[in-house]
């Protein structure tokens, strides 16, 4: 059986450590348990030696001072000791059961080789499913095994970043010949075995992503940046391949009618605004490559294979199976929805997201995130062990609109665009769980379609939200059209999901009030977000002798309580010489007439000072906002409403005091005079008054920031979230048929 059979992957690599560093991780999520995997690095100069030492607990690595793919698979060959060999790029990403169904075919004894589908950089269309090459190494396309016919001189051509075969069968083929530094390699190993009559088989479903990473022959872009080994390859497979069977003129003809192609195609570089010496150059390396190439191939007698000597020196190796963190029956298969997902985008539900997806995945668990595509074209990423998908919605018809009316259209048309991307990649993923934010109403269509169980989770609803957003309240047709519509649909997911998750019992009570209905408890599970130790690593941000930096972090808007801040910051300024006041966040929104930064900076104009010392920075990368807290004394977050507030267990993490409104979430994480400050809400002047204290002692400030980081490492690390969660979500599934998965 398939099941019982042993794989060796085998990965070769020369300067893509990152790469390398994502493939290897990746192996983490593969659910077929018994493969080892065999690392082979070339002469890199970049970190890919680092790379390697970090998962050397997972792997068997070897080295060579060659640039050539073929030296190198036939050294993990020749290392290898499972029954199939199996190789994937150093720029490639498996779906989690890939393995299994790549090794499926091999249940038929008869069957030598077996190679998968692959995906294209984007991941959404496919680079290769059935590829059938010539004996001068054309290649053709097809969709289907239905569209094509072979013959002796036609041939399934395996790609190599998905290809497999038997290990006896390739080491008696002499492995790869090791004149194709690089181009056709396995398309001459595939011709090899198919020449002997062995048969091969196509696992369409098993699936690669190949990233397409620039490397030694090419940017990322496809740009080439040497076109010698190409050439030199192109060149010895058609005359190896086809003499005696054709003509040598004819032969000949082929390979120069190749390269005056190859030639017109390098001088069309030119008007793509490549420079003449570099054109001329591959021109060069196209014309040698080839001349070389014709004559190997007819100075060589045979392949140049696997040294005898290499496979005498590795005799002695034994099988190394991959240390999976999680067998496949202890996993969860997790699917988070969420609009924004750093590095696109910084809001809260985006980053509590993030540190879920990572915390899970790196516990052993397969986690994919769908979010909007906010910068350039949909994708497929695998970002820190999670597989990331970001998508675009499209269009929806008016029956879809109707179906779930009072809805917005464009709330409909994202929600749905969720639930299909669910559906397209569940064949694969297999998910357990679906667990999305109330936010925009993302899980609205997964929760009336998904037939397994889904999750709503509770943060800042539209209702909470609209009496601190003037931009709403200014518009009578928004509200109409998409705002009061939103609250609706809002109260139906929260009355009619199953399974509620919420961040603190102030949003609960919160949404009840003011939404006018009761929450059954029982189907409540309440955990409070947890945040990485950001304060690892992070350096201070610049100060001046003497300075008390202030604080902010947020959009300047109303509901962040900027507003609030900006009417105190003058006189707080004036009272306090040493006072500077950082004000992080977007401060482009128009609220009104103008934005809060032109409003305070027109009405303290004349006020050189107070505006010298009020740093608006604006929105910042997120190391520049670490940077922010780690160098501040006081954090401030005077908002209006918060349903939790990642901001405050970010500056407690950086053992600063914080200063707040005793609103939402802001009361169940600071206590006052204990590990921060509150201030009665819609008491600028209390606020002014709590800010004031901080700044006049410093041991006050000394002491509550110890408490902070006291209170961070007690209740609100990722490790403790990442524990309630997982215990949630098991007792979720435990309740579900076919639950027998995840006992084992």
């Amino acid at each position: 059986m398939f099941s019982r059979l042993s794989a060796s992957l085998i990965i070769v690599t020369v300067n893509r450590a990152d790469s390398l560093d994502r493939t290897l991780t990746s192996l983490n999520q593969i659910r077929y348990r018994n493969f080892e995997t065999i690392v082979v690095n070339g002469p890199s100069t970049d970190h890919t030696a680092e790379v390697i030492e970090r998962h050397a607990h997972k792997l068997r690595a070897y080295k060579t001072d060659q640039a050539n793919i073929s030296v190198s698979r036939n050294i993990g060959l020749a290392h290898a000791r499972g029954d199939i060999a199996i190789f994937i790029d150093d720029d490639a990403v498996p779906e989690p059961d890939w393995l299994e169904l790549l090794l499926q075919p091999y249940a038929d004894p008869e069957v030598a080789t077996v190679g998968g589908f692959i995906r294209d950089a984007f991941g959404f269309d496919y680079q290769a499913r059935y590829t059938v090459s010539d004996r001068f190494g054309d290649t053709r396309q097809f969709a289907s095994a239905d569209d094509f016919a072979l013959d002796g001189d036609t041939f399934l051509s395996l790609t190599g970043t998905n290809y497999s075969a038997r290990r006896e069968a390739l080491l008696e083929i002499g492995g790869f010949d090791e004149e194709y530094i690089w181009f056709l390699d396995e398309t001459d190993v595939n011709l090899r075995m198919h020449d002997r009559g062995l048969k091969f088989a196509v696992a369409p479903d098993a699936e690669i992503h190949h990233k397409y990473e620039a490397g030694l022959t090419r940017t990322r872009s496809a740009a080439p940046r040497t076109m010698y080994p190409q050439l030199r390859s192109k060149a010895y497979f058609c005359v190896r391949h086809n003499l005696g069977r054709q003509r040598l003129s004819v032969i000949l003809a082929y390979v120069a009618d190749y390269v005056a192609k190859e030639r017109a195609w390098k001088r069309g570089l030119l008007n793509d605004g490549v420079d003449v010496a570099t054109v001329e150059r591959l021109i060069g390396e196209v014309e040698r490559g080839a001349e070389e190439g014709v004559a190997d191939a007819l100075r060589l007698p045979a392949p140049s294979a696997l040294s005898p000597a290499l496979i005498t020196a590795a005799r002695g190796d034994v099988f190394t199976p991959f240390p999976l963190r999680l067998a496949e029956g202890e996993r969860l298969r997790l699917c988070l929805f969420t609009r924004e997902y750093p590095p696109q985008g910084h809001g809260g539900i985006g980053q509590w997201t993030r540190e879920v997806a990572a915390g899970l995945a790196a516990r052993g668990h397969e986690v994919t995130v769908i979010a909007r595509a906010l910068e350039g074209r949909p994708a497929i990423d695998f970002v820190d062990g999670v597989w990331v998908h970001r998508i675009d919605p499209t269009a929806i018809t008016e029956a879809q609109a109707q179906d779930f009316a009072p809805a917005p259209p464009s709330l409909t048309a994202y929600s749905l665009a969720l639930h299909r991307e669910v559906e397209r990649i569940n064949g694969h993923r297999r998910f357990d769980l679906i667990s999305g934010p109330i936010a925009d109403l993302e899980p609205m269509a997964s929760l009336k379609l998904a037939p397994i169980p889904v999750i709503v989770s509770l943060h800042t609803t539209y209702k909470l939200s609209l009496p601190h957003k003037p931009d709403w309240l200014s518009r009578p047709d928004y509200l109409e059209r998409h705002v009061e519509p939103t609250i609706v649909c809002e109260g139906e997911l929260i009355a009619n999901g199953p399974h509620i998750l919420a961040n603190s019992s102030a949003i609960l009570d919160d949404i009840e009030a003011a939404h006018g209905l009761r929450i059954d408890r029982a189907k409540v599970e309440i955990v409070p977000h947890g945040i990485s130790d950001l304060a690892l690593g992070a350096v201070a941000s610049p100060r001046a002798p003497g300075e008390v930096k202030l604080l902010f972090v947020g959009r300047l808007e109303e509901r962040k309580g900027a507003d609030a801040l900006l009417s105190i910051l003058p006189d707080l300024l004036a009272a306090h010489p040493a006072l500077v006041a950082d004000i992080v966040g977007d401060d482009g929104i128009v609220i009104g007439d103008r934005t809060l930064r032109r409003r305070y900076e027109d009405d303290n104009a004349s006020r050189p000072d107070i505006l010298a010392r009020t740093r608006f920075h604006g929105a910042l990368p997120r190391a520049d906002v670490l940077a922010h807290y780690a160098g501040a004394d006081i954090f401030v977050a005077p908002s209006k409403y918060e349903s939790f507030g990642l901001i405050f267990i970010e500056a407690m993490c950086f053992g600063k005091p914080v200063v707040a409104y005793d609103v939402g979430g802001a009361a169940e994480l600071i206590e006052d005079g204990v590990n921060g400050l509150l201030a009665e809400a819609g008491a600028p002047q209390r606020l002014a008054a709590c800010i004031a204290r901080l700044v006049e002692d410093p041991a006050l400030r000394e002491d509550l920031g110890r408490r902070a980081r006291a209170s961070y490492e007690a209740s609100f690390t990722t490790e403790r979230m990442l524990d309630r969660l997982e215990a949630y979500y098991r007792a979720i599934l435990a309740e579900r048929p076919g639950a027998e998965r995840l006992r084992a």
